[in-house]
């Protein structure tokens, strides 16, 4: 499966995916502090800071078009799999946009084949569509038909590729909706340094070959150590599935007994390591999870996850129609390279408001 695939069934998809992949570890650890006994203070100003990373550079989604009258038009969506509450949630927002602007929308599903993903892709640009809107398996395998697509005067739009603000487009794609990974990992750090400063923290992440995943963690790290926590070290699971995250999440608990923060890449993970804290009688470690999911939405709500970053799949599918359509009535042009989806949002039980869980 390829780097995109990986990451986002791994993270705002969260799907329980079987991959057997082997387990792999990193990170050292320090500090003889009791979970959930920190007592230092918060960076000053902290609570009035605002995200100031590179996604702050980048336009919060596309403007949106007027309708024009008359104007008939197709959108295709290869989906890599309609079983995935998220990529379902995508759909659903690209059926909704293009619905409301007097299109027609044709979903195919390639039930996470990347060989199916290629022919439904390839089937798309047969019935003619006009524009093709999709979070791509194995961009590579798409190669050939991205070359078609520009041929056809189809313009075709991605999400998270690039995956960092800042970083060149991917040829082929007209432009790309980045998931806002950077800002949420910003998010949850601050909302753990505010609610337990200088707090040591580890990190669940999941053992597949993809720089998105370890851009997620590597994130997270980082604006943790900027923002006062300290880190202790990681180490990742080999499935996707909350049975993957109780046996790591217990092995990383087991391995720094000090730990008052776990932060995850993925709910699923979450929900696993919050299970293995209260098997360990470490009820007091706070979980952080990605992606915001019902189940962990619920979690926060009785108190046995702290936080997750919930990333708005629904409106990355309207973004997608949104500079479609730009594109193809021009308007709002030139598209920008790059835009994070509005819409996501930190979920905790203070505030809960606003987000629509997925699944």
């Amino acid at each position: 499966m390829s780097t995109f695939a990986s990451a986002r069934s791994s993270t705002t998809i969260t799907a329980a995916i079987a991959l057997t992949i082997t387990l792999t570890a990193c990170g050292s650890g320090g500090g003889s502090q009791a979970a959930g006994t920190t007592t230092q203070s918060a960076p000053a100003g902290l609570a009035q800071r605002a995200y100031d990373g590179p996604e702050a550079q980048l336009p919060q989604g596309y403007s949106k078009p007027s309708p024009k009258s008359g104007f008939a038009f197709t959108i295709g969506f290869p989906n890599p799999s309609r079983g995935v509450p998220a990529l379902k949630a995508e759909e659903d927002g690209a059926r909704q946009a293009t619905e409301a602007l007097g299109g027609k929308f044709v979903a195919l599903d390639a039930g996470f084949s990347v060989q199916k993903q290629v022919s439904d892709f390839q089937q798309l640009l047969d019935q003619k569509v006009s524009a093709i809107v999709l979070s791509a398996l194995d961009p590579n395998s798409l190669a050939p038909l991205l070359k078609k697509a520009a041929a056809q005067g189809v313009p075709v739009i991605v999400n998270d590729l690039p995956y960092k603000a800042g970083d060149p487009a991917v040829p082929g794609f007209a432009t790309t909706v980045t998931s806002g990974t950077d800002q949420g990992s910003f998010a949850k750090a601050k909302a753990v340094a505010l609610a337990d400063p200088g707090a040591k923290f580890g990190i669940v992440g999941l053992a597949i070959p993809s720089p998105f995943l370890s851009y997620i963690a590597d994130s997270t790290k980082a604006w943790a150590e900027k923002l006062g926590l300290h880190y202790a070290g990681r180490l990742d699971a080999k499935l996707d599935t909350p049975d993957a995250g109780l046996q790591t999440g217990g092995e990383l608990l087991a391995k720094y007994p000090d730990l008052n923060v776990v932060f995850t890449v993925s709910d699923s993970l979450a929900l696993g390591t919050s299970s293995a804290a209260r098997q360990a009688g470490r009820s007091k470690v706070k979980i952080v999870g990605n992606g915001g999911y019902s189940a962990v939405v619920a979690a926060i709500k009785n108190g046995t996850i702290f936080a997750t970053y919930g990333t708005d799949n629904t409106e990355i599918g309207r973004q997608w129609v949104y500079s479609a359509y730009d594109a193809l009535t021009k308007q709002n042009l030139p598209l920008p390279t790059q835009v994070v989806v509005p819409g996501n949002k930190l979920l905790t039980k203070d505030d809960l408001s606003g987000f629509t869980p997925i699944g």
